[in-house]
């Protein structure tokens, strides 16, 4: 037990705690604009900044003040006439110095004074170095002055024994407050035993349970909410907060205050906090119905594919009741609905995107689509996330991170997931992991709310002339087994494998039947187009229309791709051709023949 009673500070306050006596000097770096929560000597916890929770530390072994430098001036803690007095005394400077900017040639002097005084215990910070200009490139600068200067007051510095608080002698240490310990020369933080570098941590679960508690309290009706029910809108609160700060939570309360959202509601409080909207499509009335009516619909439009659309659907109402990662207890993390589509070309897999979309959002602009064929090289990773500091483009964000944080209820689709460079494939482990991702600006952008969608040709090759069509679970359990294979061995990401999980829903092959229905539909989508387009009523005979679709359906390999570029040679061209040549006026024309002329080309014959 601390016989200062730290016990129940957090971790890096009582390293500091301990090290004083050893260390002069220390490098903060990690979570510096948080709050910390520090007990109350009276009961319960108090969230403090950092300077706030240092000073609570600092002054239970006797320290008279913390100065601090920022570049708008010197602040004094604790903000009383006798710790400015102290310090104006200490340092030389007048009063009305410590509120104004303090260059470096000063900032050397207050150092020097603070660390080397034998009167009272003081401390010193020095914020926002990172923001500094490079230092210790030129002997000129006077950065690189100050930080000589520091060294050697590491290297000076004797521990004094001041008070009773602490029997032992003890440094008056000044601190370092850096984004990465990079940010200083290494010449100034390596090898020296008299600068210790501590990682300030992001809150856990229980730090955010504890302040959870204080807070749900304090919403719209928490007074008149049971132990009980509070207690359970503290834990989601917490859990739901994973990955936010102290700060972020408190900052939550206010929202929930705002729009007089009770602890019934924390969970809308936290969606709002993160995306910026309290509504949540996934609760809209009427989503239920459309999904358990969604096999016919889908069906419809993604012919020939009922057993994969049944798939799809399962997960779908896996994400809708919550059930998303049950398995693994706790709040769900991830993104709110996972679907990795695999199978032949040409047989509905965008397609089924692009309707799931229309399903649960009603807006077919909430489906976004990236081809990684285009983000094959290492570099690309900058087109989805953004350029990181220092490259052309820092700033804009990137196409990926800006279409989410615009629509995070949205459907992404990532197609022919296999090509992507390895590097992007830990992207989307961030993403199936964490439900984030943080782009290269720093920013957070959250996928909680979103469907990732991955489609895939792995395990399919190319059906020789007379070879069977593999169906069922025979393909299902070839394609699933080549997925296993290229995510366990060849790119060496078990752990995205992993993550997917049992959301691999496999397409079967084009079977003639769905052919010839797909062929009639796109047939039937030409002559509305033409009528549309040109003001006529067009028909085709039903000889041609056999002969159209006969064409058509011969290779099926290619799926319903296949089978739309067979309509568009067999009639859209010739069709074309023979429209442009039609009289001003016609109104209606009959396609009675479809003719290969010499040379190989088609000719429609109208009447």
């Amino acid at each position: 037990m601390s016989p200062r009673g730290l016990d129940q500070h957090p971790t890096w306050l009582q390293e500091i705690d301990s090290a004083l006596t050893v260390t002069p000097a220390y490098v903060l770096h990690g979570n510096l604009r948080d709050r910390y929560l520090v007990p109350r000597e009276t009961g319960g916890w108090q969230p403090l900044d950092l300077h706030r929770a240092l000073w609570d530390t600092l002054r239970r072994s006797g320290f008279s003040a913390i100065v601090r430098h920022t570049p708008s001036g010197l602040r004094v803690l604790p903000a009383d006439e006798s710790a400015r007095t102290l310090v104006a005394k200490v340092t030389g400077l007048s009063g009305d110095l410590i509120n104004r900017p303090v260059g470096p040639d000063q900032l050397t002097g207050v150092l020097r004074a603070l660390v080397n005084c034998r009167d009272a215990r003081l401390a010193l910070t020095i914020d926002y170095v990172s923001q500094w200009r490079p230092a210790g490139n030129s002997p000129t600068d006077p950065e690189h002055a100050f930080m000589q200067a520091a060294l050697a007051a590491i290297h000076d510095a004797q521990p004094t024994v001041v008070g009773e608080q602490r029997s032992t002698g003890l440094y008056n240490p000044f601190f370092w407050l850096v984004d990465r310990p990079a940010d200083l020369p290494p010449w100034l933080t390596g090898g020296s035993e008299g600068i210790r570098q501590i990682s300030v941590p992001a809150p856990d679960l229980d730090s955010r349970l504890q302040l959870a508690r204080g807070l749900v309290g304090s919403l719209p009706g928490g007074d008149a909410q049971p132990p009980a029910a509070l207690e359970g809108a503290a834990v989601r609160f917490a859990e739901r907060s994973e990955g936010m700060s102290l700060h972020a939570m408190i900052a939550t309360t206010q929202l929930a205050l705002d729009q007089a959202l009770g602890p019934d509601r924390i969970d809308d409080a936290v969606r709002a906090y993160r995306i910026g909207m309290t509504e949540n499509p996934w609760a809209r009335p009427g989503l239920r119905d459309r999904i358990r009516n969604g096999e016919e619909l889908l069906s419809s439009k993604v012919k020939g594919q009922r057993r994969a659309v049944r798939h799809a659907l399962d997960i779908l109402i896996r994400s809708n009741t919550g059930m998303t990662g049950a398995e693994r207890g706790g709040d769900p993390a991830g993104p709110r609905g996972i679907l990795f589509f695999a199978g032949p070309t040409g047989v509905g897999k965008t397609e089924l995107a692009k309707r799931i979309t229309h399903l649960v959002f009603g807006d077919e602009n909430a489906y976004v689509r990236f081809d990684m064929s285009e983000f094959a090289a290492e570099h690309s990773e900058a087109r989805l996330i953004g350029s990181p500091p220092g490259y052309e483009g820092h700033g804009e964000g990137g196409e990926l991170t800006n279409a989410v944080r615009q629509k995070p209820f949205c459907v992404v689709l990532f197609d022919e997931v296999e090509k992507a460079h390895p590097r992007i494939l830990d992207k989307f482990l961030q993403i199936l992991s964490d439900g984030r991702l943080t782009d290269g600006s720093g920013d957070t952008v959250h996928f909680g709310e979103a469907i990732i969608v991955f489609t895939s040709n792995l395990g399919i090759s190319e059906l020789r002339e007379g070879e069977p069509v593999p169906t069922g679970q025979e393909l299902e359990r070839s394609v699933k087994k080549a997925i296993e294979h290229e995510f366990a061995v060849t790119i060496n990401r078990p752990e995205l494998l992993g993550r997917i999980g049992d959301n691999i829903v496999v397409f079967d092959y084009i079977d003639p039947d769905t052919a010839r229905q797909l062929a009639a539909r796109f047939i039937d989508n030409v002559l509305a187009r033409a009528a549309e387009q040109n003001g006529l009523v067009l028909t085709l005979g039903d000889a041609v229309r056999e002969h159209i679709t006969a064409l058509a359906v011969a290779d099926l390999s290619k799926g319903g791709r296949g089978i739309g570029r067979a309509v568009e040679s067999a009639l859209v061209n010739p069709l074309s051709r023979a429209l442009f040549d039609l009289p001003d006026g016609t109104t209606a024309a009959t396609v009675t023949d479809l003719v290969r002329e010499e040379g190989g080309w088609l000719t429609v014959k109208l009447a």
